[in-house]
Order: structure tokens, then sequence, then C-alpha cells
């Protein structure tokens, strides 16, 4: 099931609660201008509100929020540590003349393994190893190289896990804004 499918889903049922909750105030609002008890009524608010707290409860443990936009927690992470892993990768290698340092090598690596582990498809796999061979097997790698290779990993990335073509458009370059500002 796709992180929106889920979301609708956890929406829907918070909505369930909020109405079932709405019912059964109006309810008590009922029963006490009739004079009758009111257990009935408190127990229908009492269902609606754990309902609600139920819904409100399995939103915040699967999801977090990515440039404003709901992704399943696994996937937050997933993004989170290619584009700071991309980001390590590229710092020493951004300023004019400097050989890449052993720490932005071994974050190129990272970068190689989590595309293979995160299920990508063959294509970002071989952009992967080709931003970790231009920066591991040159001293002065062609950086632009890596950033595209980068670029079009982050695309695909994002198309499997964002079902709208903009938003996962709209999250890829907010991931390679990410991935290649410049730490100072």
């Amino acid at each position: 099931m796709s992180a929106s499918t889920e979301a609708l889903i956890i929406e829907i049922i918070f909505c369930l609660g909020a109405l079932i909750a709405l019912g059964g105030i109006i309810g008590l609002v009922v029963t006490k201008n009739r004079h009758r008890t009111l257990r009935p009524a408190m127990a229908v608010i009492i269902s609606g509100v754990g309902i609600v707290i139920i819904a409100s409860l399995l939103n915040v443990l699967l999801f977090k929020t990515y440039d404003q936009t709901r992704v399943k927690k696994d996937d937050y992470y997933e993004i989170t540590s290619l584009t700071s892993n991309m980001q390590a990768s590229l710092a020493s290698s951004q300023a004019a003349n400097q050989p890449v340092t052993p720490a932005a090598k071994k974050a190129s690596k990272n970068v190689t393994y989590l595309v293979k582990h995160i299920a990508q498809p063959v294509a970002s796999r071989q952009d992967a190893q080709l931003a970790q061979r231009e920066l591991t097997q040159h001293r002065h790698p062609n950086v632009n190289r890596v950033k595209a290779a980068y670029q079009r990993i982050l695309n695909r990335y994002f198309k499997q896990i964002v079902q709208q073509p903009q938003r996962a458009q709209r999250l890829s370059h907010h991931a390679y804004q990410q991935a290649t500002k410049i730490n100072h």
C-alpha cells in the first residue's frame, strides 16, 4: 500500500472518530434536555475520541514530513540518509583544486550501498557506481558528472515512492538542493 493510500485511510478513520464524538455530544445535549441518563451518550463520545486518538497515533507512528509532504517513516530515513551521504561525498570536492577526502570517498560508497539496498533500479545503481568511481578514482573529480548522477538517482527514487509526478519532481528537487548545498 502506498503512503498516500495509508494516509487517506488514517484520515478517514480520524474523521469517522470525530463524527462519532460529535454525534455523542449532540446526543448528550439531547438526552440532557430530556432528563435521561447520560451514560450512553458519554460512551459514544469516549469511543469517538478513542478512535481519533488511535488515528492520530497511527499517523505519528507511520509518517514523517519531508518538505511539507507526508512520507512513510522508512522512506523519510532513506531520503535523509541518502541526501546526507550525497552531501558528504561532495563536501570536499566542491572547492576548486581540492582532492577528495577519505570521508567523502566513504560517503560515496555509502550512497552506492544505500541505492543498492533500497531496491532502486539498475540505472540508479549504475549512476551511484559512476559517481563513486568519479569520486574515488580521480584526484580532481568532475563534480558536475557526480551531481548529475545524484540528481538522476533522486528523480527515480521519488518517482517510486510518490504517486503524483509534480510532487515527486518537487521533492526530488528539494532533496537535490539538500544534497548539493555547501556547509561552511
